[in-house]
């Protein structure tokens, strides 16, 4: 009989334990779940739409993507930019592989400029463009949700095999350097089969062609004739202070609580010593009081990691310029330690071309202590108007390009937005300077 009520008492206790540990780990999925949350009140939680893997992972998507098959004949490149559904649906069949070689990537060893390029060519291979300077750890953070210790910066990487093992490269943009790190766990059958059935579409990169050479080296070259959208364009933060109301609502401060002045062509509101203003443009700006703790960034040690900090930083971006954005996506444009702090930037792309705005981002953050504390977000709302802009070849552009002597610059399909009605896709030379 004591047997009986010890081997009862013995799975009650199992059931405790159990029941116990199904609440602990609810409770740390919902403090993980928070975008940010105040210490000690709910009175600064911010009531911001909560990450899903999905919206996640939406950052990661590169601008264009070059994909090389081998062929019966000769090799097969796919290459696809200003393409956006395009890029898209190629980037979902290769994006677990990505993840995959990201999380198993082994130490960097140094490579040259001339087996970079030979691994751009090399078949079964795929290649990213991120435009941005992305992080290596921020984008596997993005893929996978989980954190990694991957460091180096880039914007562009490729995916070949060498030694018969899947290799990572890349140029970290930071100090120019060309890198190649080999996977442990994926292997070239992955790569065959995620790149299968895709066709040639032409795509060759300027230092394959005597005609596109004097373009920076890496410049994508399509054959395809181009016919970008025209864009409207338009503030849809126009309302004076019920825009405003509307922001501090997205942002979770309290309007009943807060306090409302007219400064020139800007309405402001003061919520404790927190100020955000947000001017007849569309230009928003907020700077945290001394101890303000209302953007405060959850962290899993003492200090939130790289990747924890741009991502707080896309979740407010995305809840705030996103919802707004119309038809334009954002993408990172940067993550840098300044002598302020960290500097994350986020810019608007259209269709796979980047937008570029008089104030040289549509966000940006700066991150110190912990915490988000100040932020400047350009809203501008782009809807497709049915119109084709008119562009000429690449090569013809690359031709006048060297003509007036702009050797060694990339050409880039760019929207120029100055605030006007309408916005309209053009060729633009981007110089290393202006691409860092």
């Amino acid at each position: 009989m004591d047997k009986r009520k010890r081997r009862v008492r013995a799975v009650e206790l199992g059931k405790d334990v159990l029941i116990v540990l199904l609440i602990c780990s609810a409770l740390w999925l919902l403090t993980r779940s928070q975008l940010f949350q105040a210490r000690g009140t709910e009175d600064h939680q911010i009531n911001l739409v909560q990450t899903q893997s999905g919206a996640r992972a939406d950052a990661a998507r590169p601008l264009r993507i070059t994909a090389n098959l081998e062929g019966s004949a000769e090799d097969i490149r796919y290459g696809v930019q200003y393409d956006a559904d395009a890029s898209d649906a190629l980037f979902q069949r290769v994006a677990g592989l990505l993840v995959e070689v990201l999380s198993s990537a082994g130490e960097a060893e140094r490579i040259t400029r001339s087996q970079w390029e030979k691994a751009l060519l090399t078949a079964p291979g795929v290649s990213f463009d991120f435009q941005g300077e992305m992080p290596l750890s921020v984008l596997a953070g993005w893929l996978s949700g989980e954190e990694s210790s991957i460091d180096g910066v880039v914007r562009r990487l490729t995916l070949t095999v060498w030694q018969e093992k899947v290799a990572l490269c890349y140029r970290d943009e930071e100090d120019g350097v060309y890198y190649r790190r080999l996977s442990e766990v994926a292997n070239e059958a992955h790569l065959v089969e995620a790149l299968s059935g895709l066709e040639d579409t032409g795509a060759r990169y300027a230092f394959e062609s005597e005609l596109t050479r004097d373009l920076d080296r890496d410049t994508l070259v399509m054959t395809a004739d181009l016919r970008p959208a025209v864009y409207r364009a338009d503030n849809p933060m126009a309302g004076g202070r019920a825009a405003l109301e509307a922001l501090m609502g997205d942002l979770g401060f309290s309007v009943d609580a807060s306090s409302f002045y007219s400064s020139g062509d800007e309405q402001v509101a003061r919520s404790g010593n927190d100020s955000i203003r947000l001017s007849e443009r569309g230009v928003a700006e907020y700077q945290a009081g001394e101890d303000s703790d209302h953007f405060q960034i959850p962290a899993r040690l003492d200090e939130p990691s790289l990747f924890e900090s741009v991502e707080a930083c896309r979740q407010l971006a995305a809840a705030t310029l996103g919802a707004r954005s119309g038809q334009a996506r954002l993408y990172l444009m940067s993550a840098r330690e300044t002598g302020a702090g960290l500097e994350v930037r986020f810019g608007y792309c259209l269709n796979g071309s980047v937008v570029r705005l008089e104030q040289d981002c549509a966000a940006r953050f700066l991150v110190r202590g912990g915490r988000i504390d100040q932020f400047e977000l350009c809203f501008r709302s782009y809807t497709d108007s049915g119109e084709p802009s008119v562009v000429l070849p690449i090569r013809q552009v690359a031709a006048a390009m060297n003509a007036m002597g702009l050797e060694g610059e990339e050409l880039l399909l760019v929207y120029q937005d100055t605030g006007g009605e309408m916005v309209t896709a053009s060729w633009a030379a981007a110089s290393a300077s202006e691409k860092r």
